[in-house]
């Protein structure tokens, strides 16, 4: 049997095959950079379509399960209409096949039942991933650090327990947090910064992202830097400090490497302090939870150190249980095997072996 997990996002779309009979469970991952409010919404039936195709090589999947954040994106007026809009475009990429989408509550909703109740399939891929981590780790908080934002949700018996659902609400209650590892301002991070001994106020322009200091500080390769830069120049070492100099209306001329190199690890530093100002907040409603799991492309580097500042010692990473690839990649591998399990899988036993 064939499942496939779509997590279609504001910036990356992500795909995940998963094969499931014989004893045997194959995981297959596919991503693509894809910002929705740059590109033509015509092509985003394409776009899914295509990885679809990359995916399945001609073989028709069993069912297609659904998460999604692209209906955020200043694309679409209004949620509703992006969440329509997403449905209509994933219907014309599996024409046929049963599609399931994630709601808020973990729960798999028809298309009809999607577009009927769109705010509560809005921005719900926490809780596919979510409800994976809590099939291994029962009791505890679950962060996803991605290109964009930083997820913090409690799993108390196996299940996501937020206070919050909308994004709005998990603003307020610390389970979201918008900074990530690639596309984050840095000016949303910090408004000063060291340099020549004294503090410098940073110039609010989009001079420089994330991904240029955590590819300077080697947190991430050329290869994790997706995101298109600031200035649409190089993604290597030398063109990302060098737009980390303009943060502070300066360049490689008036800077030296060192002072663009203490500005990145005091970003760094701030970085991980936003990170832990969430993971507080809710740990503060949930004194119990004393384990946390880790995963995304900054599980290791943002929620783990964010994870040992607020003083917690048990700490997992999804990379050590599934692989990078599947950590980095969670929301759809979960949907694949949400759909799965509605289909009479035994999830805990494919989970078992995708562990090896």
């Amino acid at each position: 049997m064939i499942f496939v997990g779509l997590d279609v996002g504001g910036a990356n779309t992500k795909a995940a095959r998963v094969d499931v009979g014989s004893g045997r469970v194959r995981v297959k991952v596919v991503r693509e950079y894809f910002p929705v409010w740059a590109r033509s919404r015509g092509e985003l039936p394409e776009l899914i379509s295509r990885i679809g195709r990359g995916l399945c090589g001609g073989e028709e999947p069993d069912c297609v399960c659904l998460t999604m954040t692209a209906e955020l994106s200043d694309a679409y007026e209004t949620k509703r209409e992006g969440v329509n809009h997403v449905l209509s475009s994933v219907e014309y990429a599996f024409k046929g096949v049963e599609v399931l989408v994630v709601n808020c509550m973990a729960e798999l909703l028809s298309v009809g039942e999607a577009r009927r109740r769109p705010l509560e399939v809005a921005a719900a891929n926490w809780p596919a991933t979510g409800w994976m981590v809590g099939r291994v780790f029962r009791n505890c908080i679950f962060m996803d650090v991605g290109s964009t934002t930083t997820d913090i949700i409690p799993v108390r018996d196996g299940v996501p327990c937020p206070e919050g659902r909308s994004d709005t609400e998990r603003l307020m209650s610390g389970e979201l947090v918008f900074t990530g590892v690639l596309r984050t301002n840095i000016s949303a991070i910090v408004g000063w910064v060291p340099l020549w001994g004294r503090m410098c106020r940073v110039s609010p322009e989009k001079f420089a992202l994330t991904a240029d200091v955590h590819l300077i500080l080697g947190h991430i390769s050329e290869e994790d830097y997706t995101c298109e830069s600031a200035d649409g120049r190089g993604k290597d070492v030398e063109h990302s400090m060098a737009r980390l100099a303009r943060v502070v209306c300066g360049d490689l001329e008036t800077l030296t490497a060192e002072d663009v190199l203490g500005i990145a690890r005091y970003v760094y530093v701030r970085q991980v302090e936003q990170v832990v100002e969430g993971l507080e907040q809710v740990s503060s409603r949930n004194p119990d939870l004393k384990t946390v799991v880790v995963a995304g492309l900054g599980g290791r580097f943002l929620a783990w150190r964010a994870a040992e500042a607020a003083g917690f010692r048990k700490i997992h990473s999804l990379d050590d249980v599934f692989g990078r690839m599947v950590s980095e990649n969670a929301p759809a591998v979960a949907a694949a095997l949400m759909a799965a399990g509605r289909r009479g899988v035994d999830v805990d036993e494919v989970l078992r072996r995708m562990r090896g």
